[in-house]
């Protein structure tokens, strides 16, 4: 299932028993907001909850009062239109341009006539004045949090478990076909060395395909949030994201989160790091923006979050030579480790994207 990763960019275990911490970096005050918003290119569930209502992480409200348009979370369109918790008919739509006064009584409703300039000017003010009170990072947490990730073949050591559903169940389903539904809560045996405590939160993941010579790939699948605790290795959770579906029996490991400084982004460069693809999330006919992609290329050759690539195939195939070269499209470095690079698609030009295609570093981090 491809994904924006709510799009959850993101040191452990100091991170973990402080929540998400890179959330904070985006949420914003809640402010009063408008009964509905229209959705523009780049918008994702994640960035209209840091916006509306203060705190990414309560994009489920959002997805929750729009599920008859929104089919997947991680799928949202341009020009469906959102209703928004707790919003107001009589709220600003956007904000008022900047010495631009606010008409009242009968020129009000001259303002608001769709002929009337001064009232475009108004709305076009309204998304850069929200923007410029927003610190970003080059690499949204989102997309950090959800994406898969190489690691040593048999997946993290000492990892926990998802042990099954703590609720009451009147219909007996075999684990193995019965997915973990969001808000559930479940029974959790801890990552070795980690408490439960309170409000830790942990990713559960499952394991991908084993890449020869390399390592194996690890999925994030959702994140449980410690509820209680049994013993001191055994606990009882909830389910309060999903990434897709949650089963018994998945691995548990700390939160991660990234570090990355605000406002900084890649800068060109010729002749980057080469490498290739390895693997393609859910192996689409067709790679659109935000397929999550998996790199040969390692820490061990300099890659880090926020990197982007360029992803070249020669008409002839994919042989070595340039004469014939076409960009088919642009990823973002997600997720690094000493086994591989994760990386986001945020530009498809072309299709061909495939494991084997070649890839080099188009833009790179200061």
């Amino acid at each position: 299932m491809p994904h924006f990763r709510l799009s959850a960019r993101i040191a452990l275990a100091a991170a973990a028993t402080a929540g998400f911490g890179v959330a904070a970096a985006h949420a914003q005050a809640p402010v009063e907001r408008p009964a509905t918003h229209t959705v523009k290119k780049g918008d994702t569930l994640w960035d209209l909850a840091a916006t509306y209502l203060g705190d990414a992480y309560q994009w489920p409200q959002i997805y929750q009062l729009n599920k008859e348009l929104i089919k997947d979370p991680h799928w949202i369109y341009p020009d469906q239109v959102f209703r928004l918790p707790g919003g107001s008919a009589t709220a600003p739509s956007s904000l008022p341009e900047p010495g631009l006064p606010r008409a009242e009584g009968a020129d009000a409703r001259e303002a608001m006539t769709v002929f009337n300039p001064d009232r475009y000017r108004a709305q076009r003010a309204g998304p850069s004045a929200l923007l410029s009170t927003v610190s970003r990072t080059a690499v949204r947490s989102g997309d950090y949090i959800t994406a898969p990730f190489m690691w040593d073949v048999g997946g993290p050591v000492g990892s926990g478990r998802l042990d099954g559903t703590a609720e009451p169940i009147s219909l007996a389903l075999t684990a193995s076909l019965r997915p973990i539904q969001l808000r559930e809560q479940v029974l959790l045996t801890m990552p070795q060395g980690m408490q439960p405590t309170q409000g830790l939160r942990l990713m559960t993941y499952r394991l991908g395909p084993v890449i020869q010579g390399q390592g194996q790939v690890v999925i994030p699948t959702g994140v449980v949030s410690i509820v209680s605790a049994s013993d001191s290795t055994h606990a009882t959770g909830t389910l309060t994201h999903k990434f897709e579906d949650v089963f018994t029996a998945q691995g548990l490991v700390a939160l991660d989160t990234l570090a990355m400084a605000a406002n900084v982004y890649p800068t060109r460069v010729e002749f980057g790091i080469a490498t290739r693809v390895v693997w393609v999330y859910g192996s689409p006919a067709l790679v659109n923006e935000g397929h999550s992609v998996i790199f040969a290329a390692t820490s061990a050759q300099g890659l880090v979050p926020g990197d982007q690539l360029s992803l070249r195939l020669s008409r002839a195939g994919n042989a070595p030579d340039a004469n014939a070269d076409e960009e088919i499209a642009v990823a973002q470095v997600t997720r690094v480790t000493k086994w591989g690079a994760s990386g986001i698609i945020i530009d498809a030009r072309a299709a061909g994207v495939a494991p084997g295609v070649r890839a080099q570093v188009s833009a790179k981090m200061p």
